[in-house]
């Protein structure tokens, strides 16, 4: 099972452009094999019957989840896409950030939850993006901290947490990662490199592993955000060892259609 999370870079004007759509859509249809899961942020809703009608008609994806009416109910420019293709079927949305009991988030339509059902098994999905922290301050780590309660808290089952979480500001040789938190002020210091870091390394004892780092180990990255001058890896799939990775990769050539690089994982199912 193929699974592909992608930052489509959809704020409107002018990457929401129905042009700028259909270019990504066309560059899907030159992959040798599309991924079985796709997992879309930043998708303007704005043109959301567009991107429905062509991820349908031109790719072949059955069914499709997302959170684009709520973020224009909210007003804010974008929201996220979960679909499928092949075998299975997509649940609605089995997560409302509202109702978890924790700290809300202005941005409940950063977090998407579905169910995939195959006949092998039942996986959760978490498709997420934490907005960038110099722009929403602790909106940010209100998402991660979601994210990770609601993982935490949740009956025991196959999960893929995947996105744009906006984080870490470093990774070191040795696998440290060194989150932006520790250039926030004193007084939310704590609360902000224990959000990063419970997302990023803390779902170990839930059997969730980094795919990316769990096949090609650490050190010197080859994978640039264009948004900064130096390297930084702030799209990741995070899943349970028990769904077998047997592939994970960054596609550079996205990087022409998005300033986010496509991550893809595969899994033996």
């Amino acid at each position: 099972m193929k699974v592909m999370s992608w930052n489509v870079d959809g704020t409107f004007p002018p990457a929401g452009s129905p042009d700028s759509i259909e270019e990504q859509i066309e560059w899907f249809s030159t992959f040798d094999t599309l991924p079985q899961v796709l997992l879309l942020q930043e998708v303007n809703h704005n043109r959301s019957d567009h991107w429905y009608d062509l991820l349908c008609d031109q790719l072949g994806y059955h069914t499709i989840r997302g959170t684009l009416d709520l973020a224009a109910e909210l007003e804010h420019s974008n929201g996220h896409i979960t679909a499928l293709r092949g075998r299975g079927t997509l649940s609605v949305n089995i997560y409302d950030p509202e109702d978890s009991g924790f700290r809300p988030t202005d941005f409940p339509e950063k977090i998407l939850v579905t169910e995939v059902a195959r006949p092998e098994t039942t996986i959760e999905v978490w498709n997420i993006r934490a907005v960038p922290g110099n722009d929403y301050g602790e909106e940010k780590i209100k998402i991660h901290e979601l994210a990770y309660h609601g993982i935490t808290e949740g009956q025991t089952r196959p999960r893929i947490l995947a996105g744009d979480f906006n984080s870490p500001d470093r990774e070191l040789a040795d696998g440290q990662a060194v989150p932006f938190g520790y250039n926030r002020d004193k007084s939310i210091r704590e609360r902000w490199v224990n959000a990063e870091l419970n997302l990023l390394k803390g779902l170990g004892h839930l059997g969730m592993v980094d795919v990316f780092r769990a096949q090609h180990g650490y050190g010197d990255l080859d994978v640039l955000d264009k948004s900064w001058d130096r390297q930084k890896r702030f799209d990741h799939i995070i899943a349970s060892q028990e769904l077998t990775h047997t592939e994970c990769c960054y596609l550079p050539d996205g990087y022409e259609y998005s300033d986010h690089a496509p991550i893809v994982a595969e899994f033996d199912v």
